[in-house]
This record gives C-alpha cells, structure tokens and sequence, in this order.
C-alpha cells in the first residue's frame, strides 16, 4: 500500500498528532491512508482521518490522549 505524500510518516503530521504519542500517530496515519483511498487526497481524507481518531482520543492541549471511555 503506498504512503501518502500529505501525512506520511511522523514529518507531514499535524503539530498536536507530532505532540501525541505513537498510538495517536500511528492511528491518524492509518486512518489517513484509509481515507485517501476512499475519497482521493485533500481536506475531505484529512477531516475523515480526524473523525477516526476522534472515536478513541480527544485532544487534551497540544496533544492527544486515550478517552477514558472509548465508547463516549
């Protein structure tokens, strides 16, 4: 599967995903990918990655942390 240009690996990232731990990158990166191959590259993979990620981290600050409970 190839890599994204936009999000690919930890350099193109998002400051707060850089900030956050490999999990939330990892994560985000995944879920980008994901993404990109169902919408093409641009704003709409991006806002689809976050909505991802959003369902298991919330941004605490700079960064991204696990919810307490993953299900709210």
């Amino acid at each position: 599967m190839p890599r994204s240009s936009r999000y690919g690996r930890t350099g193109g990232l998002p400051g707060t995903i850089r900030h956050s731990c490999h999990a939330v990158q990892a994560a985000f990166t995944t879920a980008y990918q994901d993404a990109v191959e169902a919408h093409g590259e641009g704003d709409r993979a991006s806002r689809a990655a976050f909505a991802v990620l959003k369902q298991k981290f919330e941004k605490r600050g700079d960064h991204w942390t696990a919810k307490d409970d993953p299900a709210g």
